[in-house]
């Protein structure tokens, strides 16, 4: 099949790298450099586009699937141009916009949008869908999750490993958890956890917005998601908070405009990049289910690609969008509408395709361990 890559950055590089070899691929990108590169790397076939400035739909409409990789806040976009081209989209975006809000336009489109394909929101979505289509409910879910530098690097024991303006959205949305039934706001950074894993060290844990379409679809008594980092990394964010470095109101520096949460995130990808040290990605993912009796417990673990020099959160978030559509291309999923990852994942038949695919390519999916 024709599949368009929404995205030329580091998860587009993996969702293309992932499809390449049994679709046609081809990559839109705004920046000339990436897709030179990718033609040279990969031999996939690049258009140059400005995504936040263009008619997508134009293009989207001359392909069969549309895998989008675009920052969070071209989201909503990306699936109204696929409404308009009347193409199939699975995304990635972390956009803060409730993407149900088009689920009518969406249904009226007659396409198949599949929000939310990345790692987490994404593969932990398809694990407790999985767990939950086999319970009436479940008791207790507790995600935890992190894109790291292999070892704890100054000056924030993190290098960026997806994009630094998402990267900073972690700590500053509201948090949503489920709490006794209840839908309960959280401030992110609340829930901080200490705890150690083996050949990473003493790691801290704390709560993100990374439940989404879970809180939804997912029948919980209490779920939390939280973000895995080095010990000490919160307590350096705080402090940059309370800074105003993470402020969206733009101010004016010799007659330049400009949010310090802009700001901050180039200063990110400019001195947080460390390119020569490899990121690895870790989850865990422990879900009571009803009853209470036991734990059903699934672990995620990936390492940069020194061959193809792929971040282990590229792939494991690219491969993850890539699963899904190839689910889509081999005609598994024919419904239409906003379809969450959790909901395909009922489907055993569709989860054991997700997890062969990311295993066939090197990511390490815990089979399930039950602890009494």
């Amino acid at each position: 099949m024709n599949i368009l890559v929404l995205g030329g950055g580091i998860v587009g590089e993996g969702i293309a790298f992932a499809l390449r070899n049994e679709h046609q691929v081809t990559v839109a990108d705004h920046s000339e450099q990436r897709l030179l590169y990718l033609k040279k790397r990969y031999g996939i076939e690049g258009k140059k586009v400005d995504a936040a400035k263009d008619d997508l739909s134009a293009l989207m409409k001359n392909y069969d699937i549309v895998a989008g990789s675009l920052p969070g806040r071209l989201g909503m976009k990306v699936i109204r141009e696929a409404c308009k081209a009347g193409v199939n989209l699975v995304d990635n975006s972390f956009m803060e916009e409730d993407y149900y809000s088009l689920e009518k336009d969406v249904r009226d489109c007659n396409i198949l949008v599949v929000p939310d394909s990345g790692v987490a929101p994404g593969l932990s979505n398809i694990i407790v869908g999985r767990i939950a289509s086999e319970y009436e409910y479940l008791e207790d879910v507790d995600i935890k999750v992190g894109g790291l530098p292999e070892r704890n690097i100054p000056p924030l024991g993190y290098k960026v490993v997806f994009s630094p303006l998402d990267t900073l959205d972690e700590y500053t949305r509201k948090v949503v958890i489920l709490k006794n039934w209840e839908v309960t706001e959280a401030e992110p950074g609340d829930g901080l956890e200490y705890f150690f894993v083996n050949n990473l060290g003493s790691m801290e844990a704390f709560y993100t917005n990374g439940l989404r379409s879970l809180i939804r679809n997912i029948r919980a008594k209490n779920m939390g998601e939280k973000t895995i980092r080095f010990r000490g990394h919160l307590e350096k964010i705080k402090l940059l908070r309370e800074m105003g470095l993470l402020d969206e109101e733009k101010i004016t520096v010799n007659n330049i405009s400009i949010s310090p949460k802009e700001m901050l995130a180039s200063l990110l990808l400019k001195k947080l990049s460390f390119p020569d040290v490899p990121d690895i990605l870790y989850m865990e993912i422990k879900v009571t289910p009803k009853g209470g009796e036991d734990q059903i417990n699934y672990k995620v673990f990936d390492r940069a690609d020194k061959n193809t020099g792929i971040s282990a959160m590229a792939r494991t978030t690219g491969f993850t969008n890539a699963s899904i559509v190839n689910l889509i291309a081999k005609g598994r999923i024919k419904e239409t509408g906003i379809i969450a990852p959790e909901i395909i994942a009922k489907s055993r038949e569709n989860f054991e395709d997700i997890t062969k695919f990311l295993r066939n390519l090197g990511v390490e999916v815990s089979q399930p361990s039950i602890r009494k």
